[in-house]
């Protein structure tokens, strides 16, 4: 996953994993292979990674973010396409389709955290409840109940959930 967001068209500023029950030794080994990511490492959490997302949001440093998962993988193009969709400056999110639900919609149900990035001031004020299995879903909805501008979704099937590559 690390590897495949290294080699994006458009490099992401800044990489953020949030560890939690990861052997030592491979934390170790993976700080080595890649320089540039900054790791948090937390106590084992056991919920699906929500604590770690909503905490995230409070690292990041750039003007977008996005959530990725360990297990996810992304067309090489994912984030310049996400971010050229909000470039005029208007739109607060862009999202695309994925593998498990080629035509989602940006709704509770149809959502992943992997599939869409979000204006980080946005994602600081919106609501993350992380103690429940359809956190990022109820994350995407306050997003747009703080009256979040997304952009129409991107075409193409760039994000793969549950996939490794």
């Amino acid at each position: 996953m690390l590897g495949n967001l290294m080699y994006q068209t458009r490099k992401p500023d800044q990489i953020a994993v949030l560890v939690s029950g990861t052997d030592p030794a491979v934390v170790a080994e993976l700080r080595e292979d890649f320089p540039g990511v900054t790791f948090h490492v937390r106590e084992d959490r056991d919920d699906w990674g929500h604590e770690k997302r909503a905490e995230g949001r409070f690292i990041a440093t750039g003007d977008f973010m996005g959530f990725f998962n360990d297990d996810d993988s992304y067309d090489l193009t994912y984030i310049e396409k996400l971010l050229d969709a909000t470039e005029d400056g208007f739109y607060d999110v862009a999202y695309v389709g994925w593998n498990s639900i080629p035509y989602c919609e940006f709704r509770t149900h149809h959502s992943t955290s992997g599939n869409y990035i979000v204006r980080t001031s946005i994602a600081r004020r919106a609501d993350y409840e992380h103690r429940v299995y359809d956190s990022d879903g109820k994350f995407i909805e306050s997003i747009k109940e703080i009256g979040a501008v997304v952009a129409p979704r991107v075409d193409g099937i760039l994000y793969f959930h549950n996939h490794q590559p």
